[in-house]
């Protein structure tokens, strides 16, 4: 298995989690009018699961597009679970979002650490909005992340190369 989760190598995690149950990977879904295809698909289990990598942050097209979605895939009756690219598979985020206790061996940590990693700083004002949210919805691992920023500060020795001015108060807050 990939050390770092990324869209494709989610499909095996989601096996592990969900052994008795096949996922379509990037097909439309039928009778939903949108062309554009989530990422994996139970109908079985009504369930959608969506890899948000860095223009689901830094492209507001992205972001204003993926509640359009989510919210016709709602009605539809399918719950939809997205996974930003900082979060890493491990036995405490399965259980925060599928509810299932899978021995999932962590292998890389949640953060900023992939040296291509886009950071915070190059996220548009909708894109820190999403952020500020997934660090709520993933606040089990939101030192490990507010960490990783601070890692990163460390490394550049800049905080505009790490953060926009209005997440400063994260590195603050995490030192504190």
């Amino acid at each position: 298995m990939s050390n770092y989760l990324t869209e494709k190598s989610l499909g095996k995690y989601l096996k592990q989690i969900f052994p008795k149950h096949e996922f379509i990977r990037d097909r439309v879904v039928p009778n939903s009018d949108i062309q554009k295809r989530p990422d994996y698909r139970n109908d079985d289990l009504m369930l959608i699961i969506e890899f948000d990598g860095y223009g689901h942050y830094s492209n507001p097209d992205n972001i204003l597009t993926d509640g359009f979605k989510d919210d016709i895939y709602k009605d539809m009756g399918y719950d939809i679970v997205r996974i930003p690219y900082f979060i890493q598979m491990s036995k405490d985020i399965v259980e925060l979002l599928f509810d299932r206790d899978v021995d999932i061996e962590q292998v890389y940590p949640h953060g900023f650490i992939d040296i291509k990693a886009m950071l915070p700083a190059y996220f548009c004002e909708l894109g820190i909005i999403r952020f500020k949210k997934d660090l709520d919805k993933f606040k089990i691992v939101k030192d490990e992340i507010i960490l990783s920023l601070g890692q990163k500060y460390d490394e550049y020795g800049n905080i505009n190369y790490v953060l926009p001015p209005s997440l400063y108060n994260l590195l603050i807050e995490g030192i504190g």
